[in-house]
C-alpha cells in the first residue's frame, strides 16, 4: 500500500525526461610514498582516529614504497595518542569521552593499555557522576549498560536496583533483586521495604501529557483557521523532562520553518491549563523530542530491557487523540520488526489511535512501557505503529546533550540477503570508501560479533559516539579481511549525501535495487542492461529482472515530499521482451545504510 500511495502520487507529479548523471568508474587514489605524509598531518590535526584508519589500510594494502617500519612507528605513536586520551578524560572525571576512547583501544585490540579500567567499570563511574550530577535517568540506564557487559559487580547492581527503584520502575527493580538473591546477597531490609509495584494504569495517565504546538492562523482562500499542531508525550524525569515525537514539534527545530510557532504541554489532571515548554534535543531518524517545562510530575515513566512481546499480545496505548487528553486505548501486537525507520524497527500495532496520539506512551497488559506511539504518517494510513523502546533507550542519553542528535555511521548501504550483509554502495568520501570498501563485499563481523542482520549492525554501530574506532570483517572473493574502520557522523539523507558526491546510476542499486551498466545509446540516451535485482526491493517488487535491456526516460527528485522517480523504457524478460513504460518511486530516507 506504501510503495502503491507513493507511485500515484509520483505519476501526477513527474513531468520532465532527463538523462543520468556521468558514469562513476570505481577505484582508488594508489598508495605510494606520499601517504604517510598523509598521515602524518592527520595526526597534527589531531585526527587520531581517522590516522588510524588510513595506517590500517596500509596494512591491508602494503606497498614497496614504504618502509614497513615507518608504518609501524606512526601505528605506535597515534595507539600511545589514544591511551593518552583516555588517561586525560578518566582524570579529568569525563567517563563519556573515556569510554568512547576505551571502545577505540577494544577495537583495535589495545585495550591492556588502560589495564585497570573494563566498559563495565567505565559505564558505572559514569552513571555514578551521572547521578551526583542530577540526571537520574541517565544514571539508570548508564548502571544498566554496565551490567550487559562482564560479570558484573554485587555493588554495580546494588546501585542500579537503587536507580530502577528511584526510577519507579518494578519490572527491572524486581529483576534485580532476583539477581542479587541467586548470588547470595542481602538485600537492605530499607531497599527491600521500597521494592516499587507494577503501577495502575490510571497512574500512569497521569505521567503523560498533551503536547500543543500553536502555529498562529492559516489563511485559506481567504479565510483564517488556528494553526495547531496536538500530539502526547509522558514524563520520564522529575526534573520535568517530557519524551515526544519529533513530527510533533518539527517547527520549533525546523531552521526552515519561517512562521510562528509555541510550544505548550497540558498536564492530565489540568487540562485547560498550558504550560510553555522548550526542545531540549531531537532526532529526526527515529523521530523523538526531549522536550522541558518548569513542573514536578506526580508520576514518570521508564524502561529497561524490553519485555518479550509476539504477535497477539495485548497492548494499550495512552495519548490525546484528536486532542482529547487521558484517553486510554487498547489492542494487539499485529507484527514485530517491521523495517519502516531509516535505523531499528518498529512495533506494528493494531491499536485505534489518530494524530493527537503521536508521542504517546504504548504499554503492554501489565502496564509495562514497550514504545513510543507515532500515528498519523501520511504513507501509512490506517495502520499504527511504536518505536520499541530499547531502542529509545540508546538515544535518549544523547537527547540530553541538546540538538539533534548526531549517530555515528561508516557510509554505505548493505542488503540483507542470504549470502549475508551484502555492500551495495559506497559514499565517497566516507570511512567506508576510504577504507576501500567495495561494493560486492560482504560484511561478516564487527568488533569481532558475528553480524548477519541490519538490524544487527545498526543496532551495533548506534553504541558508539564518534569519532571512535570498531574493527570491521568482511568476505572478499573468497578471502576474509579485517580493519579498522574510524566511525564518522551520519547525514540524516544518506542517499542526498550520495546524490551530491556521486553519479545518479549508482544511487539507482539503493534506492531501487536494481544495477545497471550501460551498453551503449540511442538518440544520445545511455541504453542500459540489468545486471541484478535485490530480493524483494522496489525493481523485485516491479517484475525486473537480470538482463532486462532499458532506458531511462526521466529521473527526478523531490527533496521537499522526500522521494525520488524513475520512468523507465523496458523489455522485460518475464513479459518475452515486450516493450513497456514502467515508473519507480522511493522515499530517500531508506533503511540499508550503517
Amino acid at each position: 500500500m506504501k510503495k502503491l500511495l507513493l507511485l500515484l502520487a509520483a505519476g501526477l507529479w513527474l513531468s520532465s525526461c532527463t538523462t543520468l548523471g556521468g558514469e562513476h568508474h570505481e577505484g582508488a587514489v594508489s598508495i605510494d610514498r606520499f601517504w604517510l605524509n598523509k598521515v602524518r598531518q592527520k595526526i597534527e590535526r589531531e585526527e587520531i582516529f581517522s590516522a588510524f584508519q588510513d595506517i590500517s589500510l596500509l596494512e591491508r594494502e602494503s606497498s614497496p614504497d614504504i618502509p614497513a617500519d615507518q608504518v609501524t612507528s606512526l601505528k605506535e605513536e597515534i595507539v600511545s595518542k589514544i591511551a593518552a586520551g583516555f588517561a586525560e578524560h578518566v582524570r579529568k572525571g569525563e567517563y563519556e569521552q573515556a569510554y568512547r576512547y576505551y571502545g577505540s583501544l577494544q577495537g583495535i585490540g589495545r585495550e591492556d593499555l588502560a589495564p585497570d579500567w573494563s566498559a563495565g567499570k567505565l559505564l558505572f563511574s559514569l552513571a555514578q557522576s551521572q547521578l551526583e550530577q542530577g540526571a537520574l535517568p541517565q544514571a539508570f540506564l548508564s548502571s544498566l549498560a554496565a551490567l550487559a557487559g562482564e560479570q558484573p559487580q554485587p555493588e554495580w547492581q546494588l546501585f542500579a536496583l537503587r536507580m530502577a527503584e528511584e526510577m519507579g520502575n518494578a519490572p527491572i527493580a524486581q529483576q534485580l533483586a532476583d539477581r542479587l538473591s541467586e548470588r547470595g546477597v542481602a538485600l537492605p531490609e530499607e531497599l527491600r521495604q521500597k521494592l516499587p509495584a507494577v503501577p495502575a494504569v490510571e497512574r500512569i495517565v497521569r505521567g503523560t501529557v498533551t503536547v500543543w504546538v500553536d502555529r498562529g492562523i492559516k489563511v485559506e482562500k481567504g479565510v483564517g483557521y488556528p494553526d495547531r499542531v496536538i500530539g502526547s508525550g509522558f514524563f520520564i524525569d522529575k526534573r520535568g523532562y517530557i519524551l515526544t515525537n519529533h513530527h510533533v514539534i518539527s517547527s520549533e527545530v525546523d531552521p526552515k520553518y519561517e512562521g510562528y510557532s509555541r510550544l505548550y504541554i497540558r498536564l492530565s489532571e489540568k487540562s485547560v491549563e498550558k504550560i510553555p515548554a522548550r526542545v531540549v534535543g531531537y532526532d529526526r531518524i527515529f523521530d523523538l523530542a526531549l522536550l522541558k517545562t518548569e513542573v514536578t510530575p506526580e508520576f514518570i515513566l521508564s524502561a529497561g530491557t524490553d519485555p518479550p512481546l509476539k504477535p497477539g499480545d495485548a497492548v494499550i496505548a495512552v495519548g490525546s487523540p484528536a486532542g482529547l487528553e487521558n484517553t486510554v486505548t487498547s489492542g494487539i501486537v499485529s507484527a514485530l520488526g517491521r523495517r519502516f525507520l531509516q535505523m531499528g524497527d518498529a512495533i506494528q500495532v493494531d491499536v485505534p489511535v489518530n494524530p493527537g496520539n503521536s508521542g504517546g506512551p504504548l504499554l503492554d497488559a501489565k502496564g509495562q512501557l514497550v514504545g513510543v506511539i507515532f500515528a498519523g504518517i501520511e504513507q501509512f494510513q490506517g495502520i499504527n505503529f511504536a518505536i520499541p523502546f530499547s531502542w529509545v533507550n540508546r538515544v535518549l542519553p544523547r537527547l540530553y546533550h541538546g540538538g539533534e542528535v548526531s549517530h555515528s555511521w561508516l557510509g554505505m548501504a548493505l542488503h540483507e540477503g542470504e549470502g549475508g550483509l551484502e555492500v551495495i554502495y559506497v559514499v565517497p568520501g566516507e570511512p567506508a570508501a576510504t577504507a576501500r570498501i567495495r561494493r560486492g563485499d560482504v560484511i561478516k563481523s564487527l568488533n569481532g560479533t558475528p553480524m548477519k542482520t541490519l538490524r544487527d549492525i545498526q543496532g551495533a554501530i548506534l553504541q558508539f559516539d564518534h569519532p571512535s574506532l570498531v574493527r570491521l570483517g568482511w568476505n572478499r572473493e573468497g578471502r576474509t579481511l579485517e580493519g579498522a574502520l574510524a566511525l564518522a557522523a551520519r547525514p540524516f539523507s544518506p542517499i542526498e549525501v550520495g546524490l551530491n558526491r556521486d553519479a545518479r546510476d549508482d544511487l539507482i542499486f539503493p534506492l531501487f535495487g536494481m544495477r545497471l551498466e550501460k551498453i551503449g545509446s540511442t538518440f544520445l540516451k545511455p541504453d542500459y542492461l540489468v545486471k541484478q535485482v535485490l530480493q524483494g526491493s522496489i525493481a523485485d517488487e516491479t517484475g525486473l529482472s537480470a538482463d532486462d535491456p532499458l532506458s531511462i526516460q526521466g529521473w527526478q527528485v523531490d527533496k521537499k515530499n522526500r522521494f525520488a522517480v524513475l520512468q523507465l523504457f523496458v523489455k522485460k524478460k518475464k513479459s518475452g521482451f515486450l516493450e513497456s513504460v514502467i515508473q519507480l518511486a522511493a522515499y530517500l530516507e531508506t533503511d540499508n545504510f550503517i
